[in-house]
């Protein structure tokens, strides 16, 4: 269905988070997202417990001493380092390369790699290893979140990430055990493996290993559509000029400021617990085996706070759980640095991981759906790169800390040092992060109550998703043309199809359409154009689209949102996006799922316009070149939502592209169901 600004899928049959089955269904059936699903558990798992395992080599290398404390400071630099610094030469990458090909080269070089770093006793070995292993990780991680919403329709897309979410951090538990499993099976395998007899941490590491190369067939098996090309031949925003859009949209968007400082502030004390949690398992007297048990009991927490969050989310408003998560978690670390043994530690364990779970997938989702979809990537690319510093600066931060504090002193049969001292810290610092951003919240909950709802109350009903299709360009390009045999495609499909056009689509808006349309109106003022425009689109909306969508239907319209931020922000010179925050708020965040842009230099296009010119065709011909570049530019910054067409072509090659299109986002959505139309017709055409 369109994108709307604040809203999910309602709640159908009282499922959790209020998904009905049939999503999760239509998921699960779709091939290439269970191959993916598979892949990100195999990866995951490994990571996980590779992750593990060379923080024990570390230590296993350097001993119990404070060097050994910097030294995982160093590794934890390693890891996170690349991925932060090299995140835009990366996308530039994964944008002109076959990304399936390169997801696949990387599984397969992380993998021998990570084979090969049980053979060190260096520490400087092990340092360039594990950097090897992250920048071929920095490749993998875009690629693969530019692939994975070609996999599935968008209307799926936020349930699709959580189940993604919980493969990827629901294997945290699992891979806790495993790791206890795998150290203590060393010792029984060292007859077959002599090898393990001397460093039996290398078996998670092989299993680390074994998991990456398990993972390279199934990306090979997806069906992963080549990287949009460029519109027009021109070239694209610059990887600054993106960063910047995405900072300048969480800047204004209190609620999503909000929460990335929260998750960033959530980041650098889970920072600061992985990189300690060996030392603190020795603390406790349990060893490696017993740093594994902490990791499995946070991680079953986490999967309890992912579970729980979704019920939880149809009875408040998501915003008002994200904080106190981080609250919970931050009170539960600094009770458990506190406790003496393992088994009075595995309880606030838990509880912290049931806040931490709450607090991320419900920051995710709250991300997915608040956020501007046009930039909705650079919206996360901007939270990752906060994320990625906060991880950086406490995994490297909490050893070194450590190392300066030294090592645990007995008072009376307890003993504290650096090491609780370190957890303790980073738990008050979630707390006090947890109170700033509820404060956030707060405010922006006063200053906008009607975001203050649960997300029952906040979805858009629909018993079948519908798919929003705009068809832009300047006039003359065949809008109409392709719209008229789309239709007939879709409808032969057996799917409802409703056509409109902007301005127009209801009575009301077509007596817009007539004052900005007409010669009469040369006096009007530019922003007193852009009003209107935005004027008949609310009516538009309100009265046909939506609805349309709630319906289920295909809805084909021949101009939105995108014809006012070029026409009157970039042509008339009203700005871009103070045109797109206006057309936002009159259609409540709606968005297109596709947008055909039917690309034609102006010249020719002015051309092919027939009778008298309206006010806006006879606007000139640099008017129309400021509007044809800036559509360009649009489709350049989200190719994965446009399809850009060279307007020359045949009208059937046209259309065949334009049909292969929509049916294959229709598919997946539509697997086993036949919609029965209805007389929807043609609005205000």
């Amino acid at each position: 269905m369109g994108q709307v600004d604040n809203g999910a899928s309602a709640p159908a049959d009282g499922s959790p988070g209020g998904v009905s089955p049939r999503v999760y269904a239509a998921l699960f059936k779709n091939r290439d997202f269970r191959n993916l699903g598979l892949s990100t558990f195999a990866s995951a798992l490994g990571d996980w417990i590779g992750f593990l395992a060379i923080l024990t080599l570390t230590e296993d290398i350097l001993g119990t001493t404070r060097a050994a404390a910097f030294a995982v400071s160093a590794v934890m630099a390693a890891r996170v380092l690349p991925s932060m610094l090299l995140g835009p030469v990366a996308g530039v990458f994964v944008d002109r390369w076959d990304r399936k090909r390169l997801m696949i080269a990387c599984d397969v070089g992380r993998g021998v790699v990570m084979a090969l770093i049980p053979f060190s006793n260096e520490i400087l070995t092990l340092l360039l290893a594990t950097l090897v292993i992250e920048v071929m990780s920095s490749l993998f991680g875009p690629a693969k979140d530019a692939v994975f919403p070609t996999l599935v329709p968008r209307s799926q897309l936020v349930v699709a990430n959580q189940l993604n979410l919980m493969v990827t951090y629901g294997t945290l538990p699992l891979a806790g055990v495993l790791f206890a499993t795998l150290m203590g099976l060393a010792g029984p395998l060292s007859g077959v493996i002599p090898y393990l007899a001397e460093r039996p941490v290398a078996l998670p590491i092989w299993f680390n290993a074994v998991s990456f190369l398990a993972s390279a067939p199934l990306i090979a098996r997806l069906h992963a559509p080549a990287p949009a090309g460029r519109a027009g031949g021109t070239t694209g925003p610059s990887a600054w000029e993106e960063l910047r859009e995405g900072f300048a949209f969480i800047g204004r968007h209190p609620i999503i400021r909000a929460l990335i400082v929260g998750i960033m502030v959530a980041s650098a004390a889970a920072g600061a617990v992985i990189s300690t949690g060996q030392f603190f398992a020795r603390v406790l007297r349990s060893g490696s085996s017993g740093f594994g048990i902490l990791v499995a009991v946070v991680g079953i927490g986490l999967v309890i706070g992912l579970v729980a969050s979704a019920g939880l989310t149809t009875r408040v408003a998501p915003e008002r759980l994200f904080a106190p998560g981080i609250g919970i978690a931050g009170g539960a670390l600094v009770v458990a640095a506190l406790m003496p043994t393992l088994p009075l530690a595995a309880g606030p364990a838990m509880i912290m991981g049931v806040g931490a779970g709450v607090s991320f997938i419900v920051g995710y989702t709250i991300l997915q759906s608040r956020a501007d979809d046009r930039i909705r990537g650079r919206t996360f690319g901007a939270m990752n790169s906060g994320v990625r510093f906060s991880i950086f600066a406490s995994t490297t931060a909490a050893p070194f800390l450590i190392g300066v504090i030294g090592r645990e002193r007995a008072f009376e049969g307890y003993t504290i040092g650096g090491v609780r001292i370190t957890l303790m810290a980073a738990g008050l610092l979630a707390l006090g992060g947890a109170v700033l951003t509820g404060r956030s919240l707060h405010r922006a909950f006063a200053a906008h109550p009607e975001l203050d709802r649960p997300l029952t109350e906040q979805a858009v009903a629909s018993r079948d998703p519908g798919l929003f299709v705009v068809f832009e360009g300047g006039d003359g390009t065949g809008k109409s043309t392709q719209i008229r045999l789309l239709r007939a495609a879709v409808e032969g499909e057996g799917r409802d199809v409703l056509v409109t056009r902007e301005p127009g689509g209801t009575p009301i808006a077509e007596h817009v359409r007539e004052i900005l349309l007409s010669r009469d109106s040369d006096a009007m003022a530019d922003r007193t154009e852009a009003l209107l425009y935005a004027a008949s689109r609310a009516q538009h909306v309100e009265e046909v689209i939506r609805p349309a969508l709630e319906h289920g239907s295909v809805v084909l319209c021949d101009r939105f949102i995108d014809s006012s931020i070029v026409y009157q922000g970039a042509g008339r010179g009203l700005g871009e996006e103070a045109v797109e925050r206006l057309n936002e708020w009159a259609t409540g965040g709606l968005a297109a799922d596709l947008v055909v842009l039917l690309d034609l230099d102006a010249d020719e296009s002015l051309q092919r316009v027939e009778g008298e010119p309206d006010r806006l065709e006879a606007a000139g011909l640099p008017f129309h070149r400021t509007v044809a570049k800036a559509y360009r530019r649009r489709a350049e910054k989200d190719p994965s939502r446009y399809l850009v067409l060279d307007a020359r072509l045949p009208v059937d090659a046209l259309h065949e592209r334009i049909r292969q299109a929509v049916l294959a986002r229709l598919e997946p959505a539509t697997a086993g169901q036949v919609a029965q139309p209805t007389d929807a017709g043609e609005v205000g055409a």
